[in-house]
């Protein structure tokens, strides 16, 4: 046999090698699956009456002298435009009374400062840990640095879910970050009901969100996501501002855009 047959030979045989060990590969391929738990849906039944305010642009309110207090007070969250979380994922018609959200966001540089105004007409106290959450009344609050276009969660996307945890104090709850719990004195927060909802307002620290400090003018991307079950029953209701997917736990191509802005231009004469 001559050297040029046998090195076709060979030729041929590494590609049906490399062939055989592609298939494998491909055969092996994790896939995405589905959350644990969905309520059933009858696709005829449920619309969503919302669509996703596309061009909006989340405000991450500006200012190193001047930063919230976490205490239940919420007068610091006074006057400052924020954004709606409306889009029904599921769960049947919007309906303002059933489930509605206003998130307004701030920083100091080191900390993001969430405020969430939940509507609710059946708030509930969870009883499940923070990573179990989603199942019952919370909220949670996306955050990334990384606006290039992308969809699984890169090192600075991460999710915060907040769970409250008691009607009669405002510092009961627990929270997470990627479905990881975290201690309370990372992320501090005060949560005061109401006959017709829940009000929330948080400190979460820039390093938490393996974020760097924050500076005005800065691009961000954001999500925002209310869980309703009603009578402290398994989630029946799921609203995002911009998602129309429950994907964005996972995909973060479906949240919406942030940008980071001087407190001052939201104030009146730069007071309250």
């Amino acid at each position: 046999m001559t050297t040029k047959i046998q090195g076709t030979l060979k030729l041929c045989a590494l590609a049906l090698a490399a062939f055989a060990l592609s298939s494998c590969l491909t055969a092996m391929e994790k896939k995405i699956i589905d959350p644990p738990w969905r309520p059933s849906v009858d696709p005829n039944a449920v619309s969503q009456s919302n669509k996703p305010p596309v061009g909006q642009v989340a405000p991450v309110y500006f200012s190193k002298d001047e930063a919230p207090v976490i205490d239940g007070d919420f007068s610091d969250w006074e006057g400052l435009p924020g954004v709606n979380a409306r889009v029904m994922v599921y769960g049947g018609l919007f309906d303002a009374k059933n489930t509605d959200g206003l998130f307004v966001t701030r920083t100091d540089g080191a900390n993001v400062y969430l405020f969430a105004d939940v509507a609710d007409d059946d708030p509930g106290v969870n009883a499940l840990p923070a990573p179990q959450g989603w199942r019952g009344d919370s909220i949670e609050f996306f955050f990334g640095t990384d606006t290039l276009y992308h969809t699984f969660y890169r090192n600075t996307d991460k999710r915060v879910r907040i769970v409250p945890k008691s009607k009669a104090a405002k510092g009961a709850y627990e929270a997470c970050v990627n479905d990881s719990t975290v201690p309370n004195d990372s992320i501090k927060a005060a949560i005061v009901y109401g006959d017709a909802g829940y009000r929330i307002e948080a400190a979460i620290p820039v390093s938490l969100l393996n974020a760097k400090p924050l500076k005005n003018g800065q691009k961000v991307r954001l999500e925002f996501q209310i869980n309703d079950a009603d009578g402290g029953k398994e989630r029946s209701r799921l609203v995002h501002w911009m998602s129309e997917k429950d994907a964005a736990y996972m995909d973060a191509s479906t949240w919406g855009d942030g940008r980071v802005v001087p407190l001052s231009d939201a104030l009146k004469g730069g007071k309250r």
